[in-house]
């Protein structure tokens, strides 16, 4: 019964790997898609061939830290695990020339994508849900949320315009803030005050924070590993994991009294760029 569970799996991944890279029509601009994806592909697929693997060659064997597969030998189930982890490698290989068309690539006025600490690339907004990749330093960090775009803003309903900001320590004090309260509780040691985005037009308060849906935003930026696209509801997933990571991030930066701002770039910034397809 496992092994014919982990032959499912293999079966899925393939024909998802097939469509994407066999019809790219289904996504516009696809290579933008794949990429905004690989993050949370290559955390599923890795730990779901580990959990494969342990199968294949049994569950009393022990753990190690490396990716556990088999020896290719006549087996067809090990022949496929290795053909699957080479299409990690080509994912993860993928992401990084993204990277570095970002960081060689530049808008209209000449000014690079990639200048500032933190890069927001916007890629969708169904009207509700803004979706986008976050990169810290051009190098792809996690997905993110946001409201959607609004001409006139609608309190709780609009996300903020692109541009570039300052990031620093949020000054309200916590004793006025619910929220940071609530984030004192919740997060103990590591968090002190939110990361706050400084003289954004039309807003205060705003955040990058936790959050799987819209209706968590009210114009904040939400920032998670995982992303759900292909419904009518866009929402995010591990959102709580992504924070942690990146909150220590920027939190050591800005004890280190380094500068740390974010670019926020709109849906055109491919167009607007210099960047060509994949």
């Amino acid at each position: 019964m496992k092994k014919f569970a982990a032959l499912l799996i293999i079966a899925l991944v393939a024909i998802i790997v097939l469509v994407l890279f066999t019809n790219p029509n289904l996504f516009g601009k696809a290579w933008l898609y794949v990429i905004g994806f690989i993050g949370y592909v290559v955390v599923l697929v890795e730990n779901g061939f580990k959990k494969i693997a342990g199968a294949f060659s049994g569950s009393k064997e022990s753990k190690t830290d490396g990716f556990p597969l088999p020896h290719v030998d006549k087996n067809n189930d090990s022949q496929v695990i290795e053909q699957k982890t080479k299409e990690i490698s080509a994912l993860n290989q993928k992401i990084k020339d993204l990277e570095i068309k970002l960081q060689q690539s530049k808008i209209e006025e000449g000014t690079l994508l990639g200048k500032c600490t933190l890069t927001v690339l916007r890629y969708i907004d169904d009207g509700e849900t803004t979706l986008g990749l976050i990169f810290l330093r051009n190098k792809f960090f996690a997905y993110t949320l946001e409201d959607t775009h609004q001409d006139e803003k609608v309190r709780g309903k609009t996300r903020i315009s692109a541009g570039i900001y300052n990031i620093g320590y949020s000054p309200v004090d916590p004793a006025h803030s619910r929220i940071t309260r609530d984030y004192l509780r919740d997060f103990q040691p590591w968090f002190t005050r939110h990361l706050h985005l400084r003289n954004v037009p039309e807003f205060e308060g705003i955040y990058i924070h936790v959050g799987n849906y819209h209706e968590n935003t009210e114009g904040c930026i939400l920032i998670a590993d995982g992303v759900t696209a292909g419904t009518s509801r866009k929402s995010l997933r591990n959102s709580r994991d992504a924070y942690q990571r990146f909150y220590k991030i920027i939190a050591a930066l800005l004890d280190s009294n380094e500068h740390v701002n974010i670019q926020i770039l709109n849906e055109d910034w491919f167009d607007r760029s210099k960047l060509t397809s994949l």
